[in-house]
């Protein structure tokens, strides 16, 4: 196979995995750019025998570089951190509950090592073996802190099977609710303890800590919106591979929103406003 060849057929994964690794599509771009220039760089020494493990150990290796050197930055950032929104992903051979916004998050509470091990294997089933040089550990080290890793996500990841069509109907109740400030119908759709996470990076508005409770992200929703320059306009869109909606103004885009359900009610909102983030998610 060729590297062009490569490049069509195995890009989108190897973007996947950089970015559930890094939470950052502009560091995943860049990480998957240097991988397929090292690819072409290989010489038959390398004996490289299968070209998506290889591509695989070179993107987790760049990319744990990039998120190490990222968490500095992480822990002066102006609110909360959410990672950047993905509008599309083209591989089917992603799911969507493995680039979700719930599992994302989960991800940024692991330590970095445990972040790689836990996706290369759990993505990947990558050995072991390799994971170790990866991560410069040894095999057994490698195996504990997988085994660390599937029960802390285990426990804080939500896992509710949804079907799409319940879950688009919940958000558009949750729209026409805001549309009409409606506080009581927007109450009635939310979970007693659901959460609220906004991104506005210190330069868009955002709530600065997760909210929780009903009335009080019902509340907060709706205040929000209340500042929206009336010309924004909502549609409906992909986010991380779930229905989402998201809020432009004169052809930028001012704000996404993601839900989280389980099938009865809302779980948790993440609302992206960072205008930065938003640029970086809709350029081509």
């Amino acid at each position: 196979m060729t590297s062009d060849q490569a490049l069509a057929e195995l890009r989108p994964s190897m973007f996947a995995l950089a970015y559930r690794i890094t939470g950052s599509r502009s560091d995943a771009e860049d990480v998957v750019q240097d991988a397929f220039l090292r690819l072409h760089l290989a010489t038959p020494k390398d004996k490289v025998r299968s070209l998506k493990a290889y591509l695989a150990t070179i993107t987790a290796r760049l990319s744990l570089n990039r998120l190490r050197d990222s968490r500095a930055r992480r822990e002066t950032y102006v609110g909360e951190w959410l990672p950047e929104p993905l509008f599309s992903l083209d591989d089917s051979a992603v799911h969507a509950e493995d680039i979700s916004f719930a599992l994302l998050i989960v991800l940024e509470r692991l330590s970095p090592a445990e972040r790689v091990v836990f996706v290369l294997r759990n993505a990947f089933d990558l050995p072991f073996e390799e994971i170790a040089e990866i991560v410069d550990r040894d095999v057994a080290a490698c195996r504990q802190i997988f085994g660390r890793a599937r029960q802390r996500v285990a426990a804080e990841r939500p896992r509710f099977n949804v079907d799409r069509a319940r879950h688009r109907a919940l958000l558009r109740q949750f729209f026409d609710a805001t549309r009409r400030q409606d506080i009581e119908a927007m109450v009635a759709l939310l979970h007693d303890d659901v959460v609220l996470h906004g991104d506005g990076g210190g330069k868009a508005f955002a709530n600065k800590q997760p909210v929780t409770g009903s009335r009080a992200v019902a509340q907060f929703i709706l205040a929000a919106t209340r500042l929206l320059p009336e010309a924004v306009v909502f549609e409906e869109a992909e986010i991380n591979g779930v229905p989402g909606l998201i809020a432009r103004d004169g052809g930028r885009m001012r704000l996404a929103i993601s839900l989280d359900t389980d099938g009865a009610r809302i779980t948790a909102i993440y609302g992206m406003a960072n205008p930065d983030k938003l640029d970086v998610a809709t350029r081509s």
